[in-house]
């Protein structure tokens, strides 16, 4: 078996436009999709400006996001996947570690670790987990 790509697929309680929009931002991406419920014509939200599918492109790689549909408290309980972001310069993951524990909460802070790498563990304002490396040249 071969795995042509692994796409992340963030899911937000009513908030995908916000996190859409931060993303992007932070990790300096481009949107090249964002439908809502309303505009796809799907009536199982009770807000239909919730966003269906939304695609944020960051240097290739592709990130997709949904709003659930209706409020639901059970979304961010466990946090038992995170998402490992490898960043090129020590420059660049100072910069998103900054962004992302703004609001959220560090569970590693950013250091040298014993297998060579600068790391961090951090779950951010929206309840995704990010693992933040780089590794030293």
């Amino acid at each position: 078996m071969v795995i042509k790509q692994v796409t992340p697929y963030l899911y937000f309680n009513g908030t995908c436009e916000e996190a859409l929009a931060f993303y992007s931002e932070a990790l300096d991406g481009s949107v090249r999709e964002s439908q809502t419920y309303g505009d796809a014509g799907v009536d199982a939200s009770e807000d239909p400006n919730r966003i269906i599918h939304a695609q944020l492109e960051v240097n290739g790689h592709l990130f997709m996001f949904s709003d659930i549909p209706n409020d639901d408290d059970s979304l961010h309980k466990n946090h038992n996947i995170y998402i490992v972001l490898e960043f090129e310069t020590e420059e660049q993951i100072n910069e998103v570690y900054n962004i992302f524990k703004e609001g959220g909460q560090v569970q590693m802070e950013l250091g040298q670790t014993f297998w060579g790498q600068t790391y961090a563990k951090v779950i951010d304002q929206f309840g995704i987990g990010w693992d933040l490396t780089y590794t030293h040249q």
